[in-house]
C-alpha cells in the first residue's frame, strides 16, 4: 500500500511539473541595481543565450517593433513584467526602465529566474 502511493504520488508530481513552462536555468538571479541604476530598490539581470544578441521591443511581443539590440552580457534595469507572445514556450516579458518610451524584451534571455517573484507586473 505505502509503495503505491509513493508511486502515485510520484505520478501527480510529474504530471504537475510537465503542465508548467519556467524560465531557463539563470547563471545567476537577478539582483539589486544599486546606485548603476535610476533607483538603488531596483531590479538589474544581464542578458544571456541569446543568438544574435537580444532584441528591445516597443511592447510584450514579437509582433511589436524592433527599436534596438543588446549583447550577451549586458546589464538591464527591470521596470515590470508583462505576458505577452511566447519566446521558446516562455510568454512573460521584462519592460526595462527607460525615461525615452517603453522598451520590452523577453525575459527567456535574461538571468532574472522566476521575474514575477519579486518584480511588480506591468499596469
Amino acid at each position: 500500500m505505502r509503495k503505491r502511493l509513493t508511486t502515485l504520488l510520484a505520478g501527480v508530481a510529474a504530471l504537475i511539473a510537465t503542465s508548467f513552462v519556467f524560465a531557463p536555468s539563470a547563471s545567476a538571479d537577478a539582483f539589486r541595481c544599486g546606485h548603476s541604476g535610476s533607483d538603488p530598490r531596483a531590479w538589474c539581470a544581464y542578458v544571456q543565450k541569446a543568438p544574435n544578441g537580444l532584441t528591445i521591443r516597443s511592447g510584450p511581443g514579437t509582433g511589436y517593433s524592433a527599436i534596438g539590440t543588446v549583447q550577451n552580457g549586458t546589464k538591464l534595469e527591470i521596470d515590470c513584467w508583462a505576458y505577452g507572445t511566447s519566446v521558446n514556450g516562455y510568454n512573460i516579458w521584462a519592460r526595462l526602465y527607460s525615461p525615452t518610451g517603453l522598451k520590452y524584451v523577453s525575459d527567456y534571455y535574461l538571468t532574472t529566474g522566476r521575474i514575477q517573484s519579486y518584480v511588480s507586473k506591468c499596469l
